[in-house]
Order: C-alpha cells, then structure tokens, then sequence
C-alpha cells in the first residue's frame, strides 16, 4: 500500500471518528423556524438509572389507614364533614388507623398485596426498585425515573414528562387490587355472570413486539373464544370492555363483530403494554390485591414525588467526568509508550466508545454507575489486549524481523492469550445477562457488547498496523520498534 492510500485511510477513519464523537457528547442550541431549538448528543439521550438522575415513590394508603398529615388537616377543619369519622382512628407511628380494621389481619393483607406488586414490578425490567412497607400499613414503592440526562437536567422538558407519565402508568396499573372482568362500554355492568370466571377464558396474556410495534397479546382458550363470540354477536352497537377492579383497561369486543382468531392484538406504547400485560397475566394466575389503596390525599390513583439523586444533583457529570479523565488517560498512556500506534489506540479507544454509547442508546439500556465501571472493564479489556500484542511485536523486532513479519509473528503468538481473555470475559457476560435481573442483567449486556467491541477493533488495530507500516521504507524500525542494534530513533 503506497503513501498516498494510506494517509487517505487513515484521514477518512479519523473525520469519521471525530464527527460522530462530536455529535455523540456535545449538545448544542439550534436557530430553527420556531425559535432557538436544541440538539441533544446521543449520550445526553441515554437513560439513566436512580443513582444518578434519582427516583420517584409512591405511598400506598389501605382504605382505613390515613397519612398524619390528612387527618391533623381534617380533626382541625370545623366544616370538613369527615371529622366525626376520623374520631374512631388511633395513631400508630406515622399513619392513623380505623380501630375497626387495625391489627394484624389488615397487617397481613398488606405484606401480601406487597409481594404481588413487588412480583408485577419485578416483570418490567427497571434497573432497580424497591417495594417496602411503613408504619406496618402503608407500601412505599419506588422507582427509577428513567431520565435522559437531558430530561434531567430540564433541557428536554417534554422527555422529562413523558418518563414521569409512564412511572405513574406503572404505579396507577400494577397497583389495581380485584379480579378481571367485562363489562359493557357504556353502562358499565358486567356482560358475564357472577359465576363466570373471566380471567379462566384466556390460555396465555403476554406483551408482543415485533418491527417497533407493542401491543397486549390475549390468547383466549376454546370455551372463551364461544362464549365471548356469543356475547358480542348478541348486540349490534357498542362494546365490552375489560376492567381489572373497577377500573377500565380501555381493551375492547365490539359489538357485532364476530372474533376471527383466538389470538387478540391490543396496540398500545410500549410500557403501556407491558402494564396491562402484566397486570392481566397477574390477575389471570390469581394474584389479585386485596385491599383498596390511595395516596396520602385519599385520591385512588395513586401520586408519584420525584426526589434527587442520594449521591446528589449532580452525580451524573461527576460520573461523565470520572469516565472522560479515564479515556483521556488510556489515550496518553497509549501515546507515550508507542508514538504514531498511540494514536491508532486513541483512534481505537474513541471507537469503543462510541460503540457503547450507541448501543446502550439504540438498545434503550438504562446506565447506573454499575453499568458505567462494566464499559469501562471493557475499555481495560481492550487497552490490555492491544499492549499485549504491542509488547509481542516489540520483542520480535528487537530480534531482528521487519516491522510486517513482526506484526504478523507477534499477533499469531499472542493469539490464544487474547482470545482466551475475550472468550472467558463473553461467558461471564453470558451468565450475568441470563441468571441476572435488573441492574445485574443490564451489566450482563454491556459487558457482552464491550467484550464483542474490544475483540473487533482489536483485530482492527491490526489492520491499521498494515496501513501506517506499508509505506515505511526502514523495515526495521517503526514508532520506536527497532532491533537492539540500531541506536538511532524514528
């Protein structure tokens, strides 16, 4: 490969590397049509997990049990008309209970409403989430926000919406206590007797996904594919809807529509999906919630209060920071120790990177801190891999051999080393990912792609050694590699 070929390779590598690290880590404002508009880099639009862009919680009140703050508000309201009620209430830690319902029963009831949610929650894949109980009475659950740095830091502020809508969606659904029903769309009454057992109707509820595209998918069984088909061919205008407690699902039989299909398909937004799926699937293998809960404000459906970071506001810059001082240190290390070749590993390090930015941004994988240090094994895993092979090189032409033969002696003898390294690192991946949940499984992933990311541009260094190399007319010294007998340097 001549001069010429090669500086243009290695130009068209290096713009390419440049312009997509620009728009992966700078964000900036754009003067549009509409006024100043911003672009966020791809890094600022990857989810993070609550320890760094912090939780959202809920508190779960049983019907019988009030928050101190409700009922100090009430006692002291001479025209609230429930203040005779809460006379029959005694204080227990932090809530107030209905002496009628105070006790161990109610206790129980709410340990194992909590296991269930803890179940349906479990199911949704957050990074991480806790389900706790208060006071002896009261669930507390918390979520991860699921902010984009971006959102978090109020430059998307329609993102940082959305992502409290869908942690509300969450706690509103998978909360629901009573059994699965259908009734009629516009009156409300149940289409099926008391003795029917409607959940008992389906073979399988599950979330179906497929080219972008997520829906609830219902398989109904024999008997509820007649019975069902009876019931909407009864009727010419209107529907049936299907409730979990008293609450609409908003999933629909229309009227004099005859089923075609066991397998329904109810398209709804991802985790909006996922909800219901779980839900239904919950309620159908006879986890229901026994007990009516509200929010500190007696409201049925339940509130969310966003709260920060426990390592503080600002946790996720002093993360980007740690990780940036990290890379920039592999680069110059690369660059002291091997001249021109560190510039290929800056190029290489820059590349693995972007490849972990991109994925975990495409793949929609939620970063923790946990999963931060997992990227950055990786980074160490490639850096390593690639000294390995540069020290092999450097022995064999201190010994004598051209650049190329020692390149190519080099890399074929730290062949099973680097390969063992990667292959032991992919299982370890592999188990994680499999035997993990949450922020265990996600560290599984990153740490496959990293691993898969590392043995590829490994091998790609490789190919820039034959680029910069080609054109080099001393065969025996190149980027400080030289024989032991040659005193002068490149």
């Amino acid at each position: 490969m001549g001069k010429v070929k090669s500086s243009i390779i290695t130009s068209i590598l290096v713009i390419a590397v440049v312009v997509l690290t620009f728009f992966a880590t700078v964000s900036f404002n754009l003067i549009g049509s509409n006024g100043v508009k911003r672009y966020n880099s791809f890094l600022s639009s990857i989810h993070l997990g609550s320890d760094l862009t912090g939780e959202a919680y809920s508190l779960l009140y049983p019907e019988g049990v009030i928050s101190s703050a409700r009922y100090n508000l009430v006692v002291n309201d001479s025209d609230s008309g429930e203040k005779d009620e809460y006379q029959n209430y005694d204080k227990h830690g932090g809530v107030y209970v209905n002496k009628d319902k105070m006790g161990e029963e109610l206790k129980a009831s709410v340990r194992a409403d909590a296991e269930i949610i803890r179940d349906r929650l479990g199911e949704k894949g957050y990074s991480s989430f806790t389900v706790s109980i208060e006071d002896d009475y009261v669930i507390k659950i918390s979520l991860p926000t699921d902010y984009t740095y971006s959102a978090y830091r109020n430059k998307n502020t329609e993102s940082r919406s959305e992502s409290l809508q869908i942690v509300s969606h969450a706690v509103q659904y998978l909360t629901l206590d009573g059994d699965m029903s259908l009734r009629d769309g516009t009156s409300g009454a149940p289409v099926l007797k008391s003795t029917e057992d409607f959940a008992s109707y389906f073979k399988k509820i599950d979330k179906y996904q497929m080219g972008g595209n997520h829906a609830v998918r219902m398989v109904l069984t024999d008997e509820g594919f007649e019975k069902i088909n009876k019931i909407i061919t009864a009727q010419e205008s209107g529907n049936a809807v299907v409730y979990v407690g008293d609450t609409s699902l908003g999933l629909q039989f229309t009227y004099g529509t005859a089923l075609t299909d066991k397998t329904l398909m109810y398209q709804a937004e991802q985790s909006y999906a996922s909800d219901f799926a779980i839900l239904m699937s919950s309620v159908k293998s006879g986890n229901q919630i026994s007990n009516n809960y509200y929010d500190a404000d007696g409201v049925k459906e339940p509130g969310i209060v966003s709260v920060t970071s426990v390592f503080g506001e600002y946790a996720a810059i002093y993360l980007a920071i740690t990780l940036l001082l990290v890379t920039v240190g592999a680069i110059v290390y690369s660059i002291v120790k091997y001249k021109k070749l560190g510039l290929v590993c800056a190029l290489m390090v820059l590349s693995y990177a972007l490849t972990i930015i991109i994925t975990a941004l495409l793949l929609g994988i939620q970063i923790t801190i946990a999963g931060a240090l997992t990227a950055l094994i990786g980074l160490a895993l490639l850096v390593f891999s690639n000294s390995i092979v540069f020290e092999a090189i450097r022995k064999e032409t201190a010994l004598g051999r051209t650049i190329q033969a020692a390149v190519k002696v080099g890399y074929k003898k730290s062949l099973f080393t680097i390969l063992d390294l990667h292959i032991v690192m992919l299982i370890v991946a592999i188990v994680t990912g499999i035997i993990g949940a949450g922020e265990v499984a996600a560290c599984g992933l990153i740490l496959f792609i990293a691993t898969v990311a590392s043995y590829v541009l490994y091998w790609f260094t490789r190919f820039m050694w034959y680029v910069l190399s080609s054109p080099v007319r001393d065969k025996f010294k190149f980027c400080g590699f030289a024989r032991e007998d040659l005193d002068d340097e490149d």
